[in-house]
């Protein structure tokens, strides 16, 4: 339920890359990738050409002003840098759900801020609680309790920006048609997870420098 595709500026995986994945282990990708809608409707496609039945699912990792959320069940892509109000405005708008990712990852200041999580915590209907690029695991933990304490299901996640993080980490969850179906289904979903290695962020660092100089 997060992987990213190389509309992401720091990942190395093409749509080829993650189709493969799929085709191979039977695990549904939820592409969404940093501000971007084009890498998901890429790899939806790249799928349902060998598997029509799969559902549209697409979703993006949107920066707001106080950090990211997750749409996912989007018709089009969500405006960054918004505040997390109109963001979620915009995701209910399409007729979407919103996905916290990593919220209470001190690596990364990307995570969203605890005030705007706690503000707006009643209009959010997933925490990802299992992000295996989640370098400490009792931030995990805590996303995991304040997931419980706020009666929220929770999601894992890859966070997959390479190829060797693919259908690593994963939700084993009942059939679906909507949103709703999916929030629902979650609460009785199985986690398969496993921690990456903490140094897989120099290698996102690396593939964020040799793109933005041009050298892939």
């Amino acid at each position: 339920m997060h992987v990213h595709s190389r509309y992401s500026p720091d990942s190395a995986l093409s749509i080829q890359n993650i189709v493969r994945s799929y085709e191979r282990h039977g695990i549904l990708p939820l592409v969404c990738d940093h501000n971007s809608l084009t890498g998901s409707e890429q790899v939806l496609a790249g799928i349902r050409e060998s598997d029509p039945g799969i559902p549209s699912i697409l979703a993006e990792e949107i920066m707001t002003r106080d950090g990211e959320i997750i749409g996912v069940f989007l018709t089009e892509p969500v405006r960054p840098f918004l505040s997390v109000e109109e963001t979620l405005d915009t995701i209910k708008d399409q007729g979407g759900i919103s996905i916290v990712p990593h919220p209470f990852c001190s690596y990364r200041s990307s995570a969203i801020g605890k005030s705007a999580l706690d503000r707006n915590i009643g209009r959010i209907e997933i925490i990802e609680g299992f992000n295996a690029r989640v370098m400490n695991d009792s931030e995990n933990l805590l996303a995991q309790g304040y997931a419980a304490r706020n009666g929220k299901p929770v999601s894992a996640g890859s966070d997959a920006h390479t190829f060797i993080e693919l259908s690593r980490d994963y939700i084993i969850i009942e059939p679906f048609l909507t949103p709703s179906d999916l929030v629902r289904n979650l609460r009785h979903a199985r986690v398969q997870f496993r921690r990456t290695n903490p140094a897989i962020h120099y290698v996102t660092q690396a593939v964020r420098f040799a793109r933005q100089n041009g050298f892939v």
